[in-house]
């Protein structure tokens, strides 16, 4: 058994799991998009956590081939489960910041228009 590079493995594991967290993102979006005018649609959600999976088994595979990581190896999938927790933890935390800013400023814009709106709606009535 070669356990020369188990560490460099390991790290780049950890890389590919992280990286895993931010392609989580995208679908968490697509999921608040499609979901979101529908209700809670099961069926539709468990679709979308099927396509993640699908495509972040394909990055790892893809990261196997290139990185030539030996043969199965458990602290591989820990690496990926370590990397994935890492981002929730950190980069998850930030986005879900800015998001909730941008969400917010948007939400601000919104009423304004509308009452906007109303008071131009208002001031037609008085011209009738």
């Amino acid at each position: 058994m070669d356990t020369g590079n188990q560490f460099a493995v390991f790290g780049l594991c950890i890389g590919v799991g992280f990286v895993g967290g931010a392609l989580y993102e995208v679908f968490a979006c697509l999921r608040f998009l499609l979901l979101r005018s529908r209700g809670k649609n099961k069926i539709l959600g468990g679709a979308l956590d099927i396509v993640f999976f699908i495509c972040f088994a394909c990055i790892c595979v893809f990261a196997a081939y290139v990185f030539r990581f030996p043969d199965f190896r458990v602290y591989t999938w820990l690496g990926y489960a370590l990397g994935g927790i890492l981002y929730l933890k950190t980069l998850h935390e930030i986005v879900a910041f800015f998001g909730k800013v941008c969400y917010n400023s948007i939400t601000k814009l919104i009423k304004k228009a509308k009452n906007r709106e109303k008071t131009l709606f208002k001031r037609g009535d008085t011209n009738l």
